[in-house]
């Protein structure tokens, strides 16, 4: 009877330790769950979260632009290198004075000078000082009638042209490019050009100046440009010329000139019938 007493409480006990052990493991196993449960809503979200930054990132891209040729533009360092440049040139501008001399009547197929003289602001020369007008001999000097401001303080040129075909200009005395260095107040410069017309008339000859930056082709300011009027006069010889012309050229004779012709010719013919009879 004792032996069955004391055996079930020690059964009961091991139901018991059984028991713990199983709700040991269970919750064990419950906390594993929620651990890899949790990992799992950990990166579910994670994903979501970069799946959403890629989302923005790529939204606040610019869409790509076709691919072109490559540009011949400057790059951003060039132009500025560029623009540094014109404008310290511009800063080492000054004001000097142009002067226009030339004879503004002119006879027609004669050739004739044009001089631009362009003088610093501290320029004491007296070709600087008393700019004269180019005149025939035993005329007057006449101060030049075009006489404007421009910038140098660089190497300036000047350029003159016509748009006439009736206008030649030769410029073989000027330097090549027609720059000259300018670049102190005491400096100063000439440019010579021959000109003719081969007709009269009046005609508008076109001049303007530029300065070039340094050492290049770059020019550093607007030009600026100046007129000159010129008025080609007739003389006997182009007169001549003309109207021998147009006599060796039967089909522009008009019905005067036939008439005039034909009655001096009738004239000599009787004339010298008349001289012929008094010799005889």
């Amino acid at each position: 009877m004792r032996g069955q007493r004391s055996s079930k409480p020690e059964s009961q006990r091991r139901v018991h330790i059984r028991a713990r052990k199983l709700d040991g493991e269970q919750t064990r196993d419950l906390r594993v769950s929620r651990f890899v449960a949790g990992l799992a809503l950990l990166l579910a979200v994670a994903g979501l979260l970069a799946d959403a930054f890629d989302f923005v990132r790529t939204a606040a891209r610019p869409a790509p632009t076709p691919t072109a040729a490559p540009q011949a533009g400057r790059s951003p360092s060039e132009q500025f290198q560029y623009q540094a440049t014109v404008q310290d040139g511009r800063r080492d501008l000054f004001e000097g004075e142009l002067h226009v001399t030339t004879d503004r009547t002119v006879d027609v197929t004669e050739w004739f000078a044009v001089r631009v003289l362009i003088c610093g602001p501290a320029n004491s020369d007296d070709l600087c000082l008393y700019p004269t007008e180019l005149a025939s001999a035993g005329a007057v000097p006449r101060r030049p009638s075009t006489s404007i401001t421009v910038p140098i303080g660089g190497r300036v040129g000047v350029i003159l042209t016509a748009p006439y075909s009736e206008i030649e200009i030769r410029d073989d005395l000027n330097p090549e490019g027609s720059a000259q260095p300018l670049t102190d107040p005491g400096d100063a410069a000439t440019w010579w050009w021959s000109v003719r017309a081969s007709k009269p008339g009046t005609y508008e000859l076109k001049g303007a100046v530029f300065v070039l930056a340094a050492d290049t082709d770059r020019e550093l300011v607007t030009r600026e440009s100046f007129t000159i009027r010129l008025t080609v006069e007739r003389t006997s010889k182009y007169v001549a010329k003309q109207l021998w012309t147009v006599t060796l050229d039967v089909t522009k004779w008009s019905v005067p000139q036939i008439i005039a012709v034909l009655t001096a010719l009738l004239g000599a013919g009787a004339f010298a019938a008349w001289i012929r009879r008094r010799l005889r």
